[in-house]
């Protein structure tokens, strides 16, 4: 698939069917991932692999202390097994070094992006989600991260289900300034 194509065919899916994803597909993924940009090699993405039960264990960490602003009638565990697994995309941070963290930060989008794309031009369907569970410091804990480092992106992959049909939206015409 070009790449180009690739862009623009990816659409988010927020239903996955069960059908589990191979390991190695996944491994693919990742390793597509950390061809991201980053600024002076920083390299500053983890990638936490969560499926199966291991879902609903993250789901009793977030429940057992749930973060500032969640709405507790939306727990966790639904979203957290929304797919077969997901990819919990992390930045370590740099503190002391507001201008490298968000170079890293960026990195780590772009990583994740990479990874979306790799997951689209091989047939997987992707949701990238963040909010209330990527502030959570019981899922910092939970990931063995650092307070100082960012949950960037829940991936969720998976095989979308036949029914799913997702329009492809207009795009407005990019605002460009050109000055030569």
């Amino acid at each position: 698939m070009d790449v180009v194509d690739a862009i623009r065919g990816r659409r988010t899916v927020g239903a996955f069917s069960d059908r589990e994803v191979p390991r190695e597909l996944v491994q693919e993924l990742i390793d597509a991932a950390v061809w991201a940009p980053n600024h002076k090699h920083t390299e500053p993405w983890r990638f936490h692999v969560v499926a199966g039960a291991a879902r609903d264990d993250l789901a009793d960490a977030l429940l057992a202390e749930p973060a500032a602003g969640a709405n507790p009638a939306k727990g966790p565990r639904a979203k957290l097994k929304r797919a077969p697994l997901f990819v919990a995309v992390t930045q370590t941070g740099s503190p002391d070094d507001p201008v490298r963290d968000l170079e890293d930060y960026a990195a780590c989008c772009c990583a994740a992006q990479n990874l979306m794309l790799a997951a689209h031009a091989r047939g997987l369907a992707t949701k990238w989600s963040t909010g209330a569970l990527a502030e959570s410091a019981a899922a910092k804990r939970w990931f063995g991260i650092a307070e100082t480092d960012r949950i960037v992106a829940y991936l969720y992959i998976g095989y979308a289900p036949d029914s799913v049909r997702v329009p492809t939206p207009a795009r407005k015409p990019a605002e460009v300034v050109w000055r030569t």
